[in-house]
């Protein structure tokens, strides 16, 4: 990765857009970052980490916290870099979560993070951003790991050195190392190779193991002590289960015959009960015959009477029309008479209402007196709210003076006041740049503070994972332990219960199907229950399956307790930073941090204070000019205001003089005029509506008299026609045979009644019919038949079958022993075959696994050799510049010694000492040394990577600081190697107080602190 050009807004001391272009640089590839403490060095590293990664080169602020105390709100804190990883050119866009103002109304709202990746190769235009590869924060940091190779903290470790983490690559352990070298030189497949085969071996044994203890279950199974001893029982047996073959066959013959005798016995059983049978049905039937004759009887008058139901119904239904016809009748007569009266009551009505006439005339000159007065009580009323009006303008005139008066005064108090706000915000302002010094300093403390309260936490939990993790794996371990008891337990019961079942069927003089004997003094007997195969398959599942978890758990162990070291070292390197603030509580550091920001925010806020207020006291000057000028304006506009209020007063006196007291409101006069009308219209409406109830009258009256004849004539008619229709029905019940309308009635039957006595008479005649061809048959069968004996054929039958099922139970025990022993001794062969198979396969294989895992006094793995070999071509390189450095002192070497016996070995390193003849622990180099050797590792490092074909891109390597502990020689002997990397295109950065080496570094990225923030540029001389 080289840098090309880095934009900054609003981030740290840059406040406003801060541009780098390193193509500036031309042909140099080494440059100095120099300025003062504070300034923003470190800030520019943090930038491009924060621009690829999303968090700052040291990994202790988050982007949001470097958003710049300097900038406005509505400038957006981002991060645009352009850089190139090999001959691609790609730019990458980030801006942190912030607070912006809102777009409507006041306040803020928070803005998201964002991250935007473009590929820019080929582009010219600066303009131009190029191709989108990825979109979204955590999805563009994953792209840019992918193009450079590793992670933000291997790219710490690798390419940007950080203040304080410059030496971590050269004094991490084994597993550390491993980690980044693993991804730098790309041997994550022999890790793989290491895992398959460490599988592979896992999964022979595994097997080996199932399959013997498969053959020792077969053997249990078949309570054989060996195959020899079960093929001689297999033999016994097939001869007894010859000779029970034809015990069966003879016994099957004398059954066969004794049931085809009591299936002949019970075939003239049937016969001589079926005859019985027809005789009583025969019987029964005859007995119902009377009764049969009297419903037909009885059916015949029903159908008579139902010919009838037509003349019966039309006669009903005449005399319901002339009963209606009455009823109507009635009704019309007594309408007639209420109409008659309401016609008297509405002529009594009109005369009277003809009567008021005077009352009408008088009520019209009443109204019309009253809509006179309508134009001068207008009149009045348009004065009256002119005098409200008038006296209106003279309070606000009064209260606008009394308000210019006050106005005049408030402004002189805050001149008076500001005045000496002024002068507290300006000697606040003057102590901000101590301010912001204290708080940058505690702020880092108080993050540490933070992440070594986090780690400790995390160490804490660790322990007790590893206390659930113990417990967990001798849980594990007692579940495996009581299935492997459970399943010998079953076996035994498994082994009993087949031997009780044979036991079971012995009978006295027959031979015993596994000894032969022909006497049984102590045959097997089990009180336990027996298991299925089923069951026993399942538990040995079961065992398989808790072996596989206790393998897992002690994996799971040795990984949490891996992270306990891990967490441990970096809970160590925190607190040695810290020192005596290591035992501070995150929250007291936080305050702290906290209330030196406050401070220095409040100098930051006094400083715009004073300013703000010196435009306020300004403003406040010209506005006391203007108060005084509106004051006597106010005072004129109050005595105009009094003179019209007089002259409207006396307008409305004169016009109240010509108008009653009680009418002189408007709405009196309207309340006055609307009764007036109101009583006027009730007058002329009552006349009208007697008028019109009277004519209603006398029109209804008619049609009443009408309706009245129309009735009496309908009910003449209907009383003729219910006399024809009585008569008819008279004539159709004499012609049908009835002598009266009750022998009628009593015939009379129901639809459903007669349908069903018809079925019944048909099913009696199809019945007696059908019982005497039954009897008739079972005569003809039974005939020369007697009663046998079934009880005493039934007995001979089942002393035939159970002979019979007797030597069949013996033919089938003996056929399933036989089949069950060839499938053992086949079960037994196949397993001998793969028993061989899987020891000769596991002892190559197994051999390999345990190598490759660093199973050797070095607990070298296969991976960490391979790796151990590309890091003694690491530490050639880097000798060859530490050397150099160390004035030939120091020579930088891989170790196969471990700090402890449990950890992972091969890649720790060490450093021969020349002058003592002696290799020692890098960790024993004093600060300056530690910084010499941790900048050739680096420098090695790249050069052999770059080297690989295939490699990660080192381009550049970034330096903060670490000179300042160098001598003058050791300096120059530095300065020498990173000057001679020129000549392999690297681009070389370095952060430095040095004051010779700006002298001796003619290209300089100079940052230059103002009091609103820091600027940076170029200066090549």
């Amino acid at each position: 990765m080289k840098p090309l050009k880095l934009i900054m807004s609003a981030f740290g001391p840059y406040v406003s857009t801060q541009v780098l272009d390193f193509t500036e640089l031309g042909s140099r590839s080494f440059f100095l970052i120099h300025g003062p403490t504070g300034s923003g060095k470190t800030t520019i590293l943090d930038a491009m980490c924060f621009a690829l990664y999303g968090d700052t080169s040291g990994a202790e602020r988050e982007g949001r916290q470097m958003r710049s105390d300097y900038a406005d709100l509505s400038v957006i804190t981002a991060i645009t870099f352009d850089f190139a990883v090999g001959a691609e050119i790609y730019r990458i866009k980030r801006n942190p979560e912030q607070e912006r103002p809102k777009k409507r109304g006041e306040g803020t709202t928070t803005m998201r993070a964002e991250a935007t990746l473009w590929r820019r190769t080929g582009l010219v235009a600066d303009a131009e951003e190029g191709a989108v590869l990825e979109d979204g924060w955590s999805k563009v940091t994953e792209a840019v790991e992918k193009l450079l190779g590793f992670e933000s903290s291997q790219f710490r470790q690798v390419v940007m050195l950080p203040q304080r983490e410059f030496h971590k690559l050269l004094t991490a352990n084994s597993s550390d190392r491993q980690v980044i070298l693993e991804t730098l030189f790309r041997t994550e497949h022999y890790r793989r190779i290491e895992e398959s085969l460490k599988q592979s071996a896992k999964a022979l044994q595994k097997s080996f193991e199932e399959t013997s203890e498969q053959k020792t279950w077969i053997l249990q199974e078949a309570k054989a002590d060996s195959r020899e001893e079960l093929n001689e029982r297999r033999n016994l047996h097939l001869v007894q289960l010859g000779e029970a073959a034809k015990k069966v066959q003879e016994s099957q013959k004398t059954a066969a015959a004794n049931r085809e005798r009591l299936n002949a016995g019970r075939q003239a059983r049937e016969k001589l009960t079926e005859k019985k049978q027809a005789e009583i049905a025969v019987a029964a039937l005859e007995a119902r015959a009377q009764a049969i004759e009297d419903r037909r009887a009885v059916l015949a008058k029903a159908r008579q009477a139902a010919s009838l139901t037509d003349v019966e119904k039309t006669m009903k239904a005449r005399r319901e029309e002339a009963i209606e016809a009455a009823k109507s009748h009635q009704k019309k007569i007594q309408s007639e008479e209420e109409l008659f009266t309401a016609k008297e009551s509405a002529g009594k009505r009109l005369k009277e209402e003809m009567d008021k006439e005077p009352e009408r005339e008088a009520a019209g000159r009443e109204l019309a007196w009253l809509e006179e007065l309508s134009g001068k009580v207008a009149a009045l009323d348009q004065a009256r709210k002119k005098v409200i009006v008038n006296r209106q303008e003279l309070q606000l005139a009064e209260a606008n003076q009394s308000q210019a008066l006050s106005s005049l005064n408030a402004i002189k108090a805050s001149i008076e006041g500001k005045s000496k706000s002024l002068l507290t915000a300006s000697n606040q302002a003057a102590q901000a740049a101590a301010l912001e010094t204290a708080y940058r300093v505690s702020e880092q403390i108080s993050q540490k503070g933070l992440a070594l309260a986090g780690l400790r936490k995390d160490l804490s939990n660790i322990m007790k994972e590893i206390d659930a993790a113990g417990k967990e794996l001798t849980r594990a371990e007692n579940k495996f332990t009581s299935a492997k008891q459970e399943l010998a337990r079953l076996q035994e019961d498994w082994n009993s219960g087949q031997a009780a079942i044979l036991a079971g069927r012995l009978t006295t003089g027959t031979p015993c199907p596994v000894c032969g004997s022909l006497d049984h003094p102590a045959p097997a007997r089990s009180e336990a229950a027996l298991p299925s195969e089923k069951v026993i398959k399942e538990k040995q599942q079961a065992i398989a399956s808790f072996e596989t978890l206790r393998d897992k758990v002690k994996d799971k162990l040795s990984n949490i307790i891996a992270r306990q070291a891990a967490v441990t070292g970096k809970i160590e390197e925190l607190e040695k930073e810290l020192g005596e603030k290591a035992g501070v509580s995150p929250a007291v550091l936080r305050a702290y941090a906290d209330n030196a920001r406050e401070l220095w925010q409040n100098a930051l806020q006094a400083m715009k204070i004073s300013t703000f207020i010196s435009k306020e006291l300004d403003e406040l000057k010209q506005k006391e000019i203007l108060a005084g000028e509106q004051l006597e304006s106010a005072g004129k506009s109050y005595q105009e205001a009094k003179i019209a209020l007089e002259s409207g007063l006396a307008v409305v006196r004169d016009r109240e003089s010509s108008i009653p007291e009680d009418l002189r409101a408007p709405a009196s006069l309207l309340q006055a005029q609307t009764a007036a009308r109101k009583r006027r219209e009730q007058l002329v409406t009552a006349f009208d509506s007697a008028r019109k109830i009277a004519e209603e009258a006398n029109q209804a009256l008619a049609k009443a008299e009408t309706a009245v004849a129309e009735a009496f004539a309908a009910r003449l008619a209907a009383d003729k026609r219910a006399a024809d229709a009585e008569k008819a029905f008279q004539e159709r019940l004499k012609a049908a045979g009835f002598a009266a309308l009750n022998d009628y009635e009593n015939a009379k039957k129901t639809q459903v009644w007669i349908q069903t006595a018809e079925q019944e008479i048909k099913e009696y005649d199809e019945n007696r019919r059908a019982a005497g061809d039954r009897l008739e048959r079972a005569v003809q069968a039974a005939e020369g038949l007697s009663e046998p004996d079934l009880d005493k054929l039934t007995v001979s039958l089942a002393e035939a079958e159970n002979e019979w099922k007797q030597v069949l139970a013996l033919e089938t025990q003996l056929q399933s022993q036989t089949s069950r022993e060839a499938e053992w001794l086949k079960k037994i062969d196949a397993a001998d075959s793969a028993l061989k198979e899987l020891e000769n396969r596991y002892a190559i294989l197994g051999r390999l696994s345990d190598v490759a895992n660093g199973k050797n006094r070095y607990g070298l793995t296969f991976e960490r050799f391979v790796l151990g070999a590309l890091l003694d071509d690491v530490t050639i390189a880097a000798t060859a510049r530490l050397k150099l450095m160390s004035r030939g002192r120091y020579h930088l070497q891989r170790t196969l010694d471990r700090t402890r016996r449990n950890t992972a070995g091969g890649l720790e390193l060490e450093v021969f000492d020349t002058y003592t003849g002696v290799a020692r622990s890098v960790s024993t180099l004093s600060g300056g040394e530690t910084f010499l050797a941790s900048l050739s590792l680096a420098l090695g490092l790249a050069d052999v990577v770059q080297s690989y074909a295939g490699g990660i891109h080192l381009d550049t390597i970034l330096v903060d600081e670490g000179f300042g502990t160098l001598d003058p020689e050791s300096l120059d002997f530095a300065l020498r190697a990173l000057i001679d990397l020129q000549k392999t295109g690297r681009l070389v950065g370095i952060i430095s107080h040095v004051p010779e080496l700006k002298e001796r570094i003619d290209a300089r990225l100079e940052i230059r602190p103002t009091d609103r923030g820091s600027v940076a540029c170029f200066k090549l001389s």
